[in-house]
């Protein structure tokens, strides 16, 4: 597992990291735009945001979205779906074992702006971009630690059945105190459905917690770029307090 860890201050300057903690180390098997730099650093403990936090004013709009991206904030049960899609467990579904159910998004803590390529876009890949601004109470190092000890898990609900795949990829280069990413494969095991396969970055500073994901039911690469700028501008944004 590669996760980074270093002291940001809010003006964006970085603080020099301490020591260097070796997570348990797992093969890093993709790589998006602009991830080709890991630095591995001791995780720091989440600072707890205020109550009179508004996460809103810290989350990005559908107008900051790459161009050729058609986005739109979503509310209420949609961002509440998009949340169970974007942690890989449908909405009631069960996890096994229990122990690997992922770490959770509150919705009512969270703004989740979500986007496809417009139709006059000339991306041809298939995927859409979802970005998540959270108030959370955990560190980012509850994410990675899953990971690494969660790489495969299934999930049921009815007569619907998944497999799970998580690999850690290496972490984008963000002014961030915390960060890491991964990728994850979803897998029908009851139906002919293709494999959902999300490619995640995700960064945290001072208990606000910011999700960039782009997830296809293809096997083409994801759109490393666009995902890269979408998710460099939301810590950005989610930074300035």
């Amino acid at each position: 597992m590669r996760f980074v860890s270093r002291g940001v201050d809010r003006r964006g300057a970085t603080r020099p990291c301490g020591a260097v903690l070796c997570l348990a180390c797992v093969a890093a098997v993709m790589m998006v735009s602009g991830c080709g730099r890991a630095i591995e650093g001791i995780a720091v403990a989440a600072t707890p945001t205020s109550p009179s936090v508004d996460v809103g004013a810290l989350a990005l709009t559908p107008a900051d979205f790459p161009a050729g991206y058609s986005a739109d904030r979503l509310r209420s049960q949609q961002a509440t779906d998009v949340l169970a899609d974007l942690l890989g467990v449908p909405v009631g579904a069960t996890v096994l074992p229990a122990s690997c159910a992922p770490p959770a998004i509150d919705p009512s803590r969270a703004v989740v702006v979500t986007g496809m390529p417009s139709a006059t876009s000339t991306a041809t890949r298939g995927g859409n971009l979802t970005v998540v601004t959270a108030a959370v109470d955990a560190p980012l190092r509850s994410v990675a630690t899953w990971a690494d000890r969660c790489r495969t898990y299934a999930t049921s609900r009815g007569a619907a059945a998944t497999a799970v795949t998580v690999t850690t990829v290496p972490p984008a280069p963000v002014e961030s105190q915390e960060s890491f990413a991964m990728r994850r494969v979803v897998t029908s095991t009851t139906s002919l459905q293709k494999p959902q396969t999300t490619t995640m970055l995700i960064a945290q500073n001072d208990g606000i917690r910011v999700y960039a994901a782009y997830l296809s039911y293809t096997s083409d690469k994801p759109d490393g770029a666009a995902l890269d700028e979408v998710f460099t501008t939301a810590v950005r944004k989610s930074r300035q307090r």
